[in-house]
Parts: C-alpha cells; sequence; structure tokens
C-alpha cells in the first residue's frame, strides 16, 4: 500500500502556483459546457487532509468516460486561484493502476486512534450495566456478524463531526462518559436505560455510511432511510429476535428506541420525536455537546494557519468561531 507521505503534497498544503504530482480520489465529477459549446470537467479531489476542485480543459469528453467518482487517479496540475478559492488546474490525469499500490483508506482522515483500546474501553463500560435484559440486548447487539470490527472503525460523520475512521466509538465513549456524569447528579435516572442508549444512539451510523472508496458517503439506505431510523430499526429487530426465547421487558423496549428517536433532540434536527424522558433528555445534550465541540476542534485546527483570530463564517452554527491569537 502506498504510504500517505510519499503520495505528493496533501490538499490542504497546497498553495498558488505550486504544481503538483500526486493521487488522490474522485468525490465529484460534472462535465460542463463553456460559452463557445466546448466541453470541460469540474472535478473535486479529496485525500486525508481536505478537499479541491479541479479543472480539466483539453480531452474532457475522453476523460469523463474513464473515469468514475469514486475512482483512485493520478494527476499532475498546477494551483491558481477562482473566486477567491484553490483550484488545480489539470494537466494530465489518469486512473490509478494495481501496480500503484494505492489503498483507498488512505484518502480517509484518521486521528491515529487506539481503536481497538478504545472499543475494549467502551465494551468494559459496558459490562457494568446491572440489568439483565439490557445486557442481554446488548450482548446481541454487538455479537451481530461483523458488528464489533465495524464499530471499532466506522467514522461517526460524514462532513461535520467524527468525519474519519474511528470516530464513531470515539463519539459514543465520550456520550456514555458524560451521560454518566449526568446521572451521578440525577439519582432517579435509570443509569443503565441511559447507558443503552449512549451507546446505541448512532448505532444506524454503521449502515448510513459507506467509505470503502476513499471518502465517507451515504449508503442507498442511509441517504433513503437516515440512521435514526436504521438504530430503531436495527434495536427493534434485535429484541424481536432475543425475545423468541424469553420475552424482552415492552417498557425496556418502548425506552431505548425512543433515545434513539429522539437524540436529534428537535423536529428540524432530523428527531422524528423529541425527547420525552429524563433519559432521552441527557442523551440529547450529551450527544449535543460532544458533536459540536469535536466540529469546533476541527474547524479551528483546520483554520488556525494564518494571522486571522477568527474562523470563516460557519453556515451550521450561524456564526465565526474565534481561534485566538
Amino acid at each position: 500500500m502506498t504510504d500517505p507521505a510519499q503520495n505528493g503534497p496533501d490538499i490542504l498544503s497546497l498553495k498558488p502556483g505550486d504544481g503538483v504530482t500526486a493521487f488522490f480520489v474522485v468525490r465529484k465529477k460534472e462535465l460542463k459546457t463553456k460559452k463557445d459549446g466546448t466541453p470541460y470537467l469540474l472535478f473535486e479531489f479529496g485525500d486525508h487532509t481536505g478537499r479541491m476542485p479541479a479543472t480539466l480543459w483539453d480531452g474532457a469528453q475522453a476523460v469523463h468516460a474513464a473515469v468514475r467518482v469514486g475512482d483512485t487517479v493520478k494527476i499532475r496540475g498546477t494551483v491558481g486561484e477562482y473566486n477567491d478559492a484553490l483550484q488545480i488546474a489539470l494537466e494530465k490525469i489518469r486512473k490509478a493502476e494495481p501496480q500503484d499500490g494505492v489503498d483507498p483508506k488512505m484518502f480517509l482522515r484518521s486521528e491515529n486512534l487506539d481503536l481497538d483500546g478504545q472499543f475494549r474501553a467502551l465494551m468494559d463500560e459496558m459490562a457494568l450495566i446491572a440489568n439483565p435484559d439490557v445486557r442481554r440486548l446488548m450482548d446481541a447487539v454487538f455479537s451481530g456478524e461483523g458488528i464489533s470490527e465495524r464499530f471499532r472503525e466506522a467514522p461517526g460523520g460524514k462532513l461535520w463531526h467524527h468525519a474519519y475512521l474511528g470516530g464513531l466509538v470515539q463519539h459514543t465513549a465520550a456520550v456514555l462518559a458524560v451521560c454518566g456524569r449526568a446521572a451521578a447528579f440525577h439519582p432517579k435516572v435509570d443509569r443503565d436505560v441511559l447507558a443503552a442508549g449512549a451507546v446505541l444512539h448512532d448505532i444506524g451510523k454503521l449502515e448510513e455510511y459507506e467509505y470503502h472508496r476513499g471518502f465517507i458517503e451515504f449508503s442507498d439506505r442511509g441517504r433513503l432511510f437516515g440512521h435514526v431510523a436504521l438504530g430503531a430499526q436495527k434495536v427493534t429487530q434485535t429484541i424481536e429476535e432475543i425475545s423468541a426465547d424469553s420475552p424482552f421487558p415492552e417498557e425496556l423496549h418502548r425506552r431505548i428506541v425512543h433515545m434513539i428517536l429522539s437524540h436529534h433532540g428537535r423536529l428540524e434536527q432530523g428527531a422524528p420525536v423529541l425527547p420525552m424522558t429524563p433519559e432521552a433528555m441527557i442523551l440529547h445534550y450529551a450527544d449535543e455537546m460532544d458533536s459540536k465541540a469535536n466540529a469546533l476542534d476541527h474547524i479551528i485546527e483546520k483554520e488556525k494557519t494564518g494571522d486571522s483570530r477568527w474562523s470563516k463564517y460557519v453556515q451550521l452554527l450561524d456564526r465565526f468561531i474565534y481561534l485566538g491569537e
């Protein structure tokens, strides 16, 4: 496999005037037409650091037929500026060949996390669940074929938060820890139900996202249903399966699935229902806090490279972010 360090310059390190020869993954591709009717190609390339648009003016139709979204390509070009944004003017482009030894996973963002260690720590926390029915559900979910392996590696988001390998287990562990601390101040909260909801709230992301092509994208089921519905469906199916041996309490079923359905907190944020139990309310705010804090970490890391003390305007938060001195 090609080492990312030997691949060529990272996208986010490129500056106007730089010549670039490197492997990237094709995230977007669009055949467009100039005013005189001549076709050209507009690409978006990506690697583990970010994304950048690129244009190809010559031989556009032939390349359009040969290169698809999700392909790994080797490109040569020069970095310029267009509408105050960097853009690569392509001179050559070809699909990667087997002898290039390029693994698409090299283009995925990674945080050098101890994925096995994080997953083991999460399982250790789950082992503290005392309610035998809740434990039975959790054991059944994670004994499913390939679930544990996928949970270790899966991203926690597409672009906004925890959008890197291992992001899901990192986010889940943080949400579980915050929920545990909150429960210590509210003794009437069912800690086992809260722990189950914290661990399972994003289980639907295992189906929502695909990342085998070198960037995180929605699966068909993910785009059609979303991880909230997929997660509720997964837990309900698992409960039906384990109920064949011994009935699962309906009250637990309602409470845990309600937490999954309501964890986004607001209807306009994709929650089909609002949080209506203490456990669901705590889970929502724990999820909200960790996801936004992680997103801010990424924004600050990405933009704190020049003299500006403020980020660009962040549409999703409706504000600028202070970067400091």
